[in-house]
């Protein structure tokens, strides 16, 4: 029973731990579905009505590489790349998607570009990258500026095209963080003087004096041997005397 109940203790926390790493991994990697009720477009791909499976890859160098797979995660779709998008307004409990409506037209129906797309809570989207003549003809039929290349290349440096066809300088990762950075207060530099203006040190101030009475004197200490007399004089002349007497009385006595 004892063994029976080892292993049962051991299977439950291991599922609690597996649990709590895939937790972890679907925040990290912002795993979302999401169900679309029309077809929608993304860069070099069009997906039909259905539900999808969004991703981060797994990535330590870039984490704005989104895949798009199906509901079941068997097959994968597209593999796309984003940059960061900060947005100032509050962040949504829910996943949100923003696109760009392309209106019907010459008897093409009308479609939804994807844009951009948040995870639950977080303020920074990722912006998909469109490839160049795409962007121009998204810009063109919405009105509004689309992220691409500088040229057909994919590895050529950004820019944001708009309807015109002007382009537009994109901010990168690292000058947004900085503006941010900055717009931090910072705090007031401490201003040291040198030389003869300096300000010498505050003296700490005097302790108070206390009264402190003086100790009593030390009572004598009582004395133990006897008191000397005047001297031994006196002794001597008692015992001179003495002898005198004692010879009178000696001579006294020989008569």
């Amino acid at each position: 029973m004892a063994s029976i109940r080892k292993v049962a203790f051991a299977c439950m926390t291991a599922a609690m731990v597996t649990m709590s790493v895939n937790a972890g991994a679907q925040t990290r990697n912002q795993d979302t579905f999401f169900t679309f009720s029309q077809a929608v477009e993304l860069p070099k791909t069009t997906l039909p009505a259905g539900t999808y499976f969004f991703q981060l890859m797994d990535s330590p160098s870039n984490r704005h590489i989104v895949k798009v797979m199906s509901q079941d995660r068997k097959q994968l779709f597209a593999t796309l790349m984003a940059i960061p998008y900060y947005s100032n307004d509050r962040p949504s409990d829910d996943p949100q998607i923003r696109f760009m409506e392309t209106p019907a037209a010459n008897g093409v129906a009308a479609t939804n570009a994807i844009k951009i797309w948040f995870y639950p809570g977080n303020t920074v989207g990722h912006e998909f990258i469109w490839p160049r003549d795409k962007a121009i003809a998204l810009a063109r039929a919405t009105g509004v500026s689309v992220l691409t290349t500088k040229t057909e290349e994919e590895s050529s440096d950004l820019t944001r095209v708009d309807a015109a066809g002007v382009e537009a300088a994109v901010e990168t990762e690292a000058a947004k963080e900085s503006e941010v950075a900055a717009a931090q207060p910072q705090p007031e530099p401490q201003r040291e003087q040198i030389g003869a203006l300096a300000t010498p040190p505050a003296e700490p101030a005097p302790a108070p004096e206390r009264d402190v009475e003086p100790a009593p004197a030390p009572e004598p200490a009582p004395r133990r041997d006897l008191p000397e007399t005047a001297g031994v004089l006196p002794l001597l002349a008692l015992m001179g005397l003495g002898s005198m007497a004692g010879s009178r009385m000696l001579r006294r006595a020989n008569r």
